[in-house]
């Protein structure tokens, strides 16, 4: 399974990297370089941060929404778990899950194969 990881947080990256350690897994720690690499390359899923540098992980969905080989690959947003209903009705929206910090730290000791 090929893994795309974006995330301002080199300790997230790293424990996402851990993770997915029998997968191949691309990480960046921004939404440019993140998109660019999604635009030339299909990805199994995404995994992203909300806020990102340069370019944020709704603007990165939307554009990936809308052209590219990523249009239809599943996409979980990072987040730090204070989503209000208006971020609820533009993750629907944009076809995506959610996924808290918290949940993050409770599946370190998952073996995910």
């Amino acid at each position: 399974m090929k893994v795309l990881v974006v995330h301002r947080q080199e300790a997230v990256l790293d424990s996402i990297t851990q993770q997915l350690a029998k997968w191949h897994v691309e990480i960046y720690n921004n939404g440019l370089d993140a998109l660019l690499a999604a635009r030339i390359e299909a990805f199994d899923l995404i995994l992203c941060g909300k806020d990102l540098p340069v370019v944020t992980g709704i603007e990165m969905v939307r554009s990936l929404r809308n052209f590219g080989l990523n249009k239809l690959t599943p996409v979980i947003l990072l987040a730090d778990g204070t989503e209000s209903e208006e971020h609820a009705r533009i993750y629907q929206m944009l076809n995506v899950n959610l996924l808290t910090m918290t949940e993050i730290e409770e599946m370190k000791n998952l073996n995910i194969e």
